[in-house]
């Protein structure tokens, strides 16, 4: 299953058309993957996995042979996004343009990303808790955004000392989380564009200038 990191660097792949065919038990377990997003993202609660199976044309007893237990088909289904949505992690032209124009790209990319898909990022951060391979999860998508940081304002990170640079990845990453997210969205009512333009206005305050 591809990493949150390659899938913040790699281009998709391409698809290739094909006949109607049996489909391989891979592939009918990464149907129930999709259903098991599908559903989340709908209703904002895990499924019951009678759900997932009807979503996913499955029978029960052969979804629980593609999987071990429940928490084997949440684990899956959240490291299954970077497949199912690269575009959402990954930075459009990253590096690249005015200091202006790299914080609204960053945005808005943060931004589409929770809009999409914050039932389930709320969702594993809850379960983190009591699931550590869950929280290993959380943590691998938060070191790779992290790293998506450094890239995309290298520039300007490169001129502080190395201890002030990581204190303003992890500021820009704290702003910019599902968390952070759900208090402009849900908290305190914000809209998509105001919860950007604040965004915005805050990375132009902790990020210093680029260097002359």
């Amino acid at each position: 299953m591809q990493s949150y990191a390659a899938a913040m660097t790699e281009a998709p792949p391409s698809d290739s058309p094909g006949h109607q065919r049996r489909l391989a038990p891979s592939e009918r377990r990464t149907r129930a993957l999709d259903a098991f997003i599908d559903l989340t993202l709908e209703r904002g609660a895990h499924p019951r996995p009678e759900e997932v199976a009807e979503r996913a044309e499955v029978s029960i007893a052969s979804l629980y042979r593609y999987f071990a237990d429940l928490d084997e088909l949440r684990h899956d289904s959240t490291a299954r996004l970077a497949e199912r949505y690269p575009e959402l992690f990954r930075i459009s032209k990253i590096g690249i343009g005015s200091r202006q124009e790299r914080i609204a790209s960053f945005t808005a990319a943060r931004l589409a990303l929770h809009e999409t898909l914050h039932p389930l990022q709320l969702l594993a951060r809850a379960t983190g808790q009591d699931d550590p391979l869950a929280q290993r999860l959380v943590d691998d998508v938060r070191s790779a955004m992290a790293e998506q940081i450094r890239r995309h304002f290298e520039t300007e990170l490169l001129a502080l000392s190395k201890s002030h640079r990581e204190d303003t990845v992890a500021t820009i990453a704290a702003l910019t989380s599902v968390e952070s997210w759900e208090h402009f969205r849900r908290t305190h009512g914000r809209t998509p564009n105001q919860t950007r333009r604040a965004w915005r206005t805050a990375i132009d305050r902790v990020l210093p200038e680029r260097p002359t």
